[in-house]
């Protein structure tokens, strides 16, 4: 791999320093400030190289726009369906019974995500 040019390197360090899942959107509204005549097409560009170079996970979750997480030991996904919060929680597994290489297909990753409301909304 070659090395990450200074916008990748900006979008990979703000990633890692955020817990909200972002929006390649959210990104670039963050990172905008920070580097010269950066463009919204640069840090989507950016996200994807980093996904497909591993240093980054791209969600595709019952949300408008699909959102990146740095975050990549295992774990599973809070989805707030009230306001788009997406929140870390310890891996979910599936039960022992479930046998999907018996059915012929071969796991290669288990994504859980469990939709519901998160406090703050439960408590307005």
């Amino acid at each position: 791999m070659k090395a990450l040019t200074k916008h990748r390197e900006l979008i990979f360090h703000d990633l890692k320093e955020r817990k909200d899942h972002p929006t390649a959107k959210m990104v670039f509204e963050s990172v905008r400030g920070k580097a010269d005549k950066i463009s919204f097409a640069t840090v989507y560009n950016s996200l994807e190289y980093l996904v497909e170079h591993k240093m980054v996970n791209k969600l595709n979750i019952e949300s408008d726009s699909v959102r990146y997480d740095a975050f990549l030991e295992d774990h599973s996904h809070l989805l707030c369906s009230d306001c788009g919060k997406v929140l870390d929680v310890a891996p979910l597994k599936l039960s022992d019974q479930t046998d999907l290489e018996g059915l012929g297909f071969q796991v290669k990753h288990v994504d859980v995500v469990v939709s519901g409301t998160c406090s703050d909304c439960n408590s307005l």
